[in-house]
């Protein structure tokens, strides 16, 4: 099936970013209470490091969350895309990646990232 959709069209706007140094209960805390599955993880000179999902919390639970830090659980491998690429690449770029995020670079600054698409968006948008 080919989409007539491209990323920019389904992805969300914005991210939420935190540093190297966010204790992973603070993280938690954040995605929690803005309902969100990934964070990217920056320095103070705004380069980004890594990730860090649900599921990268869910591995370290029975430690001190406290304690450990966004620097010690994230992937360093940052996955992007373009936002004018069809959804079918978003969705084969994932699947090749076993990943459930995709962060979108922005048009005019390769180093920004301007918004972060999911698997759940690609399942929604195929729906439509």
């Amino acid at each position: 099936m080919v989409s007539k959709y491209v990323v920019r069209d389904i992805m969300s706007r914005g991210i939420f970013e935190i540093s190297l140094d966010t204790s992973i209960s603070e993280a938690a805390k954040i995605m929690g209470e803005n309902n969100i599955s990934s964070l990217v993880i920056s320095d103070d000179d705004g380069i980004y490091w890594g990730i860090i999902t649900t599921m990268d919390i869910l591995k370290h639970y029975t430690e001190n969350l406290d304690e450990l830090k966004a620097k010690d659980i994230m992937v360093s491998k940052l996955i992007t895309i373009e936002p004018l690429a069809p959804l079918e690449k978003a969705a084969s770029i994932m699947a090749e990646n076993k990943i459930h995020h995709l962060y979108v670079l922005s048009e005019l600054r390769e180093d920004k990232i301007i918004g972060v698409i999911s698997s759940d968006d690609l399942i929604k948008a195929l729906n439509k």
